[in-house]
């Protein structure tokens, strides 16, 4: 099951008070953001640029490097952060995947089909 990972309107508010206008508020937070250069798009088979809000299904295999937690004041209450680096990933237009076909991709190399 996907996640929607867009700001609630509480966080957004908090976000960055530097931006005084909401429409400059970001919708989702900034490390969810992933830049792909011309080398990564080219590994990708990516020969031309999609057009602004063309949707991609994104499969990818990140890895965990670095894991925190901090502890503020009362024990009870903790800050966890986790940090993953990607080291595979697929793209594939959202149009061109039905949703059996995702489901037979994820599950094809996890040992969870039989």
């Amino acid at each position: 099951m996907l996640i929607d990972m867009k700001l609630t309107a509480e966080s957004k508010s908090g976000a960055n008070t530097l931006l005084s206008a909401e429409t400059d508020r970001p919708e989702y937070p900034y490390g969810l953001r992933i830049s792909l250069d011309d080398e990564s798009l080219t590994k990708l088979g990516m020969s031309e640029l999609p057009t602004i809000d063309a949707e991609f299904t994104l499969e990818a295999l990140a890895c965990v490097i670095s894991v925190s937690r901090n502890y503020i004041q009362d024990p009870s209450m903790q800050r966890r952060s986790l940090e993953l680096q990607i080291k595979t990933l697929q793209l594939t237009p959202a149009k061109e995947q039905s949703e059996a076909s995702h489901a037979q991709q994820l599950y094809s190399n996890s040992g969870m089909n039989s």
